[in-house]
């Protein structure tokens, strides 16, 4: 059994099964919040630069949310690391200026979705072996990122897991369905 598979099996056991264990691998879930230590925006950004692709959905996307996190969708963009955002115009939130702002970013492709009630959240980090999830309240915005009492889950699977195939398989779908 490779170093991996082992990792992730202690940190299930640590995180569903019994928290006394004293493992402390880089996989055990983990609830975010934003407090005075961490948000979960550090999560993210931790997550942008380990990457090798990437993957966003959420109903609302300010600008501030987004010029929190341009500089290091730059630097991605210089490592050749490509990403999807799926938003959505529910409620009229979004403005048209973060539009442009987020069609400037190259390696970044956006869709906007007109699927009804669209209120997701969810972000999908690619790694070699594995997959991160946040999957929570937090849209993108500054507050929910930073300043919100919000509560996200990070969970990271071995790419072959079925939790991670059911979450990427529906953002799939979804960019499938979603012309522009």
């Amino acid at each position: 059994m490779n170093q991996l598979i082992k990792d992730f099996k202690q940190s299930l056991y640590k995180g569903f099964i019994d928290k006394s264990v004293p493992y402390r691998g880089n996989f055990t879930p983990k609830l975010l919040v934003n407090n005075k230590e961490e948000n979960i925006l550090s999560t993210i950004i931790d997550q942008l630069h380990k990457c090798e692709s990437f993957c966003i959905s959420v109903a609302f996307i300010t600008e501030s949310g987004l010029a929190s996190l341009k500089s290091h969708l730059l630097d991605l963009n210089k490592k050749e690391v490509k990403g999807k955002i799926i938003t959505s115009n529910h409620l009229g939130f979004n403005s048209p200026k973060m539009y442009e702002e987020l069609l400037k970013l190259e390696n970044v492709e956006v869709k906007l979705t007109d699927v009804e009630g669209f209120h997701a959240k969810g972000y999908i980090f690619e790694h070699k072996d594995y997959i991160s999830l946040i999957i929570g309240s937090s849209n993108l915005t500054s507050n929910s990122l930073t300043i919100n009492y919000e509560y996200n889950l990070l969970l990271s699977t071995h790419k072959n897991g079925d939790l991670v195939h059911n979450v990427k398989n529906n953002f799939d779908q979804l960019w499938k369905t979603v012309s522009h």
